[in-house]
């Protein structure tokens, strides 16, 4: 199976549609857009795209994004009018990572509580079961 280039695909698209061309590669580019800012904006902890795979937040890498953003608001003793516009931006983008770090978190909650209900207790041994 070779790989179809994106030219062939679109033309095929078109043809099979009656479309014209400019508004299927608006549809596309705005998909995309929207695709590029969710992983960009790490409002969520996973997108899933279809057929190509799950993006998931690292956590460290977050908590490093929230220590960098909270040094950088610290810096900021009493904003006044000139630089509050960058501490309202700062401040903001914190909010939205601090809120990832709590949507990952429940996600590892869900998950072992899963795990834990599947596997049961397996804290001991065979020998402490007898």
């Amino acid at each position: 199976m070779n790989p179809k280039k994106s030219k062939v695909i679109l033309k095929d698209l078109y043809s099979e549609l009656d479309l014209e061309e400019s508004l299927v590669n608006d549809v596309i580019d705005f998909y995309w857009a929207n695709v590029r800012k969710s992983i960009t904006s790490v409002s969520y902890c996973r997108i899933n795209i279809e057929n190509i795979g799950i993006f998931q937040v690292r956590k460290k890498t977050l908590l490093s994004a929230i220590q960098k953003y909270e040094a950088l608001i610290n810096k900021f003793n009493k904003p006044n009018f000139s630089n509050y516009p960058r501490y309202q931006a700062l401040s903001d983008r914190l909010v939205v990572l601090e809120n990832t770090k709590k949507e990952l978190e429940e996600e590892d909650i869900r998950r072992k509580k899963i795990k834990s209900e599947k596997y049961g207790n397996t804290t001991g041994g065979l020998e402490e079961k007898g």
